[in-house]
């Protein structure tokens, strides 16, 4: 699926005239909570259940996207994601090694970093109405990077376990925007959009793995130069490398504003 996209947007290329480039920078707050499990060479550790990491971080989120021409995007994005705690474990398992057992004190870090590049061909349009609501389908491939960092201490032991790992995901799916001309209807928005992407891939490096990623949003343009945007995301890694398992992923708001030129 993910080769024919890439072709099809090869010859699409060959007949799309070169327009004056458009870009657009997206920043603000990313909200996420880590949810999932970890595992090496015992049971699934949930963090949520065996322990507890599950506290709602603010991290920055920073986009870029240009259209160098008519309806192909490219988007570049970076986070970075930390959340740390410490607690009693509940119930007995095995990490590394490890031994942790009911009511041990323990101590986790979980670190995850990301910056990928991918590329929406605006090939369908079912719906519009004279410029003022447009309804709009593009397919999209890209390449992304994650970067992840887990620890976990027995502090009644005094042992720790740490995994540094990364990854490259080969990704494709889709995206949707309707986008609504709002300046004779609200007066105070010059347009009015709701956008949603979903992408799913293959990950390579260590024993691969999987990834599934959701965006949801809606995004007011004041003047047709700044706006503001207010959404959803969900970032899901399903990873190993030998013994360890990373079946975990982030999700929450995101709170930003938009600058174009």
């Amino acid at each position: 699926m993910l080769e024919v996209a890439l072709i099809s947007l090869c010859f699409g290329l060959q007949d799309v005239e070169p327009t004056q480039p458009q870009a657009l920078i997206r920043a603000g707050v990313w909200l996420p909570r880590l949810g999932g499990t970890i595992e090496d060479g015992g049971g699934e550790i949930d963090f949520e259940t065996s322990i507890d990491l599950r506290t709602k971080e603010t991290i920055p989120l920073v986009e870029f996207s240009i259209t160098p021409i008519k309806d192909i995007t490219m988007t570049m994005s970076f986070f970075d994601f930390s959340t740390s705690g410490t607690g009693q474990f509940v119930g007995n398992d095995v990490f590394g090694g490890m031994e942790m057992r009911d009511g041990d004190s323990w101590s986790a870090t979980t670190k995850l970093q990301s910056v990928g590049i991918e590329a929406s061909w605006n090939i369908w349009t079912p719906y519009s109405t004279d410029g003022n609501a447009t309804l709009s389908f593009a397919p999209v491939v890209g390449i992304r990077w994650f970067g992840v960092e887990s620890t976990l201490g027995n502090r009644t032991t005094s042992r720790d376990v740490l995994h540094k790992n990364s990854w490259i995901a080969i990704q494709g799916g889709f995206e949707m925007a309707f986008t609504w001309d709002t300046r004779e209807t609200l007066g105070w928005a010059d347009t009015v959009s709701i956008e949603a992407q979903l992408l799913v891939g293959s990950m390579f490096g260590a024993d691969g793995g999987t990834m599934a990623s959701v965006q949801a949003g809606l995004s007011i343009d004041f003047t047709p130069s700044i706006g503001g945007v207010f959404g959803y995301r969900l970032q899901e890694l399903g990873a190993e490398d030998g013994d360890y398992a990373f079946n975990a992923g982030l999700q929450g708001l995101f709170i930003g504003g938009e600058i174009r030129f």
